[in-house]
């Protein structure tokens, strides 16, 4: 049995909408083969997860450690962070769940790692560093797929925008930055939802079988 994580389903879904530049068919195969290991917009993010995940311990004196490097932010985020963690003091944070779902091709076990559940809500923290897109988070894939995965009536995407961050400029150093809450995203489940999800592993199944790209997918004996 064939595994795909969410992450790597929208990861084909942009590339097959065309979201963006960036979203080709060799990012894909990148995120795939795992050749991807992050860069600077994936660990400040990580950074801010850990706060939220474990409170004030993760930020040592302006410094938060991630396996990508240390990531410099001031305590007026980190407070961002944290208000955002007591807002949910009884929620469960980083919980991975997975569902078998039956293909042409096959079983398939699909994988996603929820950063927060609040009784029957579902909340995904973004980082962001530039204005955010609200159809681009309404389109996604995600939210559908973990509302059947987790069996959840609502998904909601909370943003925190780095203003005016420059990569080449900043790198792992926001903390001369305004951190920015942005209105939360909240995506429901709908009738059609399971079909779409189905639909869309279904092409990307297909499309795995025409590239012959089966070995780049994790697989586990049945039993």
């Amino acid at each position: 049995m064939y595994t795909v994580r969410v992450t790597q389903l929208e990861k084909f879904r942009r590339y097959m909408d065309s979201v963006s530049p960036f979203d080709t068919e060799q990012s894909v195969i990148d995120t795939l083969s795992g050749k991807f290991k992050g860069n600077e917009y994936t660990w400040i993010g990580t950074a801010f997860h850990k706060i939220v995940e474990e409170g004030e311990k993760a930020w040592e004196n302006g410094i938060v450690r991630t396996g990508g490097g240390d990531v410099k932010m001031n305590e007026s985020q980190k407070n961002v962070a944290m208000a955002y963690r007591n807002s949910m003091p009884e929620a469960f944070h980083e919980t991975r769940l997975n569902k078998v779902f039956q293909t042409r091709f096959g079983e398939v076990n699909i994988s996603g790692c929820a950063d927060i559940i609040h009784g029957n809500v579902i909340h995904d923290i973004k980082t962001k560093y530039s204005s955010p897109n609200q159809q681009e988070y309404i389109d996604s894939c995600q939210w559908r797929f973990y509302l059947e995965i987790f069996d959840a009536n609502q998904f909601v995407f909370d943003l925190f925008h780095f203003m005016n961050y420059k990569k080449e400029v900043n790198g792992f150093d926001v903390s001369g930055l305004q951190l920015k809450v942005i209105e939360p995203i909240p995506c429901l489940r709908y009738e059609k939802m399971e079909t779409d999800n189905r639909i869309l592993l279904e092409d990307f199944m297909d499309w795995i079988n025409t590239k012959q790209l089966y070995h780049l997918l994790n697989f586990k004996q049945n039993g």
